[in-house]
């Protein structure tokens, strides 16, 4: 499985990282799927509702109004952004809140290397999905 963004999606998630911190930044992706490929079309930063550094809950009205404008639009939900004061990968608590999302994306960038990865919840195991940038 790949997850498909533009350089300009991944510079605006980039920005939001350095203007929230030190708080952990969050966004919803939306976009396109098929059965090999998700291409995000939209990024939507939204709030830590917890204004925490080790934790990120979206705030709920951006969460609606975001999830109401995608449906409009005919896009897909894809998966969630945040950022990590810790490598580029879920943690337990994110692999919690991942198998709740079935096969949502979770785009994960470390702000201790500035590393991004992608992950998916596959057969109750956290695997990591290919990323590709395109420029925009």
């Amino acid at each position: 499985m790949t997850l498909r963004l533009t350089t300009q999606q991944v510079q605006l998630l980039r920005d939001e990282v350095n203007r929230v911190q030190p708080f952990e930044a969050c966004a919803l992706l939306f976009g396109s799927m098929t059965s090999r490929e998700a291409v995000v079309h939209r990024v939507v930063t939204a709030p830590n509702a917890l204004r925490s550094t080790v934790r990120f809950e979206i705030d709920p009205k951006a969460f609606y109004d975001a999830f109401i404008q995608a449906q409009r639009d005919g896009l897909d939900f894809i998966g969630l952004f945040h950022s990590h004061p810790a490598p580029a990968f879920p943690s337990s608590r994110d692999q919690e809140f991942m198998r709740l999302w079935g096969d949502a994306f979770w785009l994960i960038l470390s702000t201790l290397d500035n590393s991004l990865a992608a992950f998916q919840m596959f057969n109750n195991r956290v695997r990591r999905v290919t990323l590709k940038m395109d420029k925009a």
